[in-house]
Order: structure tokens, then sequence, then C-alpha cells
């Protein structure tokens, strides 16, 4: 089992590449929660790539990360081997031990409902110094990931939901407590983006009615009801 650790070696070592070829980019999904508060520990680290990149994609990117750091390298997805795409990891341990690694998820905006960040609103995590995406759309792109998980039949999705419902009763707990955070005052987030945090919402509530104080608090419309 990854420990935070492992998971923070993995994305210094994925955003130093990526800096060093002049590429913005910052962690988002649970790695960047972790950052932000959340408690679990993040199972993989997952990079959105925000400039200086475009012209790849991300397949180039990866190879990109295992052309300059010996210890990212690709291989089949263990649960599709006959997939025509390749899954980027991170060796944590020596040579002899390749199962111990961390998976490595790139994205670019647009990609999973991921908007872009101007690169003056990147957070850097005060413990860690690693680039962030902001507390407020971590907080709504997890409601994004809780509908997938939620309509996938996968029992690892069904998994992931669990976890997902966790994080969010974290994040917006900090939302109101610590960041005072209000959906009117977000505006420098891309209006596609906040339309579906306010669906996502109302399709969350309906499953979870005991957060709606707390999103109202957040400036989410009392129609959520």
């Amino acid at each position: 089992m990854l420990t935070l650790d492992d998971i923070h070696s993995t994305a210094h070592a994925a955003v130093s590449v990526l800096a060093t070829s002049g590429i913005i980019a910052c962690l988002v999904g649970s790695a960047a929660g972790s950052e932000h508060g959340i408690t679990r520990t993040p199972n993989d680290v997952d990079i959105l790539v925000l400039s200086g990149s475009e012209t790849m994609n991300p397949a180039e990117i990866k190879n990109l990360l295992v052309s300059k750091d010996p210890r990212f390298f690709l291989e089949k997805p263990a649960t599709n081997p006959n997939a025509s795409y390749l899954v980027l990891k991170y060796r944590l341990a020596s040579l002899s031990q390749m199962n111990y690694c961390c998976h490595v998820d790139i994205f670019f905006p647009g990609m999973i409902h991921l908007p872009t960040i101007p690169p003056s609103y990147i957070f850097y995590s005060a413990q860690t110094a690693l680039p962030i995406m902001p507390f407020f759309p971590i907080l709504l792109h997890k409601i994004q990931a809780w509908i997938a998980h939620r309509a996938s039949s996968k029992e690892s999705a069904r998994i992931k939901q669990s976890n997902d419902v966790q994080d969010i009763r974290e994040l917006l707990a900090l939302a109101v407590s610590a960041h005072k955070i209000k959906l009117d005052e977000q505006t420098w987030l891309p209006a596609w983006f906040l339309q579906e945090a306010v669906q996502g919402v109302v399709q969350y509530v309906q499953e979870h009615p005991e957060t709606i104080p707390l999103w109202k608090e957040s400036g989410f419309p009392m129609s959520i009801e």
C-alpha cells in the first residue's frame, strides 16, 4: 500500500521533469485533495498539464517523463492487457521490486470535466511546495468523479464512490469552516465548469441531503432542495 510520502515522491519527480521542460502543470484529484485537507491517502497521482505543451498529447507527456527520469516506465494496463494504450508508473523501490510503484495519470483541460487553471491561480502547498489545483475546483471536480463512479457498473468504481463521499464530506466542511467559499466569487472558473458543478450538486444532495446546509452556506442555489 502506498504511503503519503510515496505520493509526494512521485508527484515531485513528475512536476520537476515537466517544469524543467518548460511545462506548467498542477496536481488534481485525490493527490491534490490531500494537500487541501483530505485525510485519505491517495492511490495515485493525477496531473493536469496547463501550458508549455500545446503541440503534445498525454501519451507524449508520458514518453517525456520516461525519457527524462528512469524511474518512470510504461506498461500495459493490468485490467486490460490488450489495450492500445500504456499506463505510466513511477518506481518507488529498487529495480528488483518492479511491483512497488505509483500510477500516474496525465490530463489536459477538458478531459474528465477538468477546467483550465490560470497559472497565477495555482496553489503551492505549504507542506510540500507541490503545485496544486485550487481548493474550490478540487471540491467541485470531486462531485463529477462521484457522478461518474456512481454511473459505472464496475465494482472498483463503487469502491471509489465511497471514497468520493468521504472526500466530499471533508472538503465541504473545510469550504465552510476554513475557506469561507462562496459560489458567486468563483467567476475566474469557466462558466461550463460552474454550471456542471451546480447540476452535479443537485444530484449529490438527492443522495446526501444532510449536506444541503453546507452547500447553501457555500452559495449554491436554494433550488438544490
